[in-house]
């Protein structure tokens, strides 16, 4: 899963149920100094088709990988 916040505490910092990328190997959980968490797509720095900051819950996905 996500690699940026540990464990499972980052996925529920979130405020919103992330969907197919709760699941994905290029989502990743990042935490900024006061605490809000937010995800970034690792994957969007290579495929242009997606967003490095997608809106949640996503639900379709071209870049998909079970992770």
């Amino acid at each position: 899963m996500a690699d940026g916040v540990a464990g499972n505490e980052g996925w529920s910092k979130l405020g919103a149920e992330p969907g197919l990328c709760g699941r994905c190997r290029h989502a990743k959980v990042n935490e900024t100094r006061k605490g809000t968490a937010y995800l970034r797509c690792t994957r969007a720095a290579w495929d242009e088709r997606l967003p490095r900051y997608p809106r949640l819950p996503v639900r379709e996905c071209v870049g998909f990988e079970p992770g």
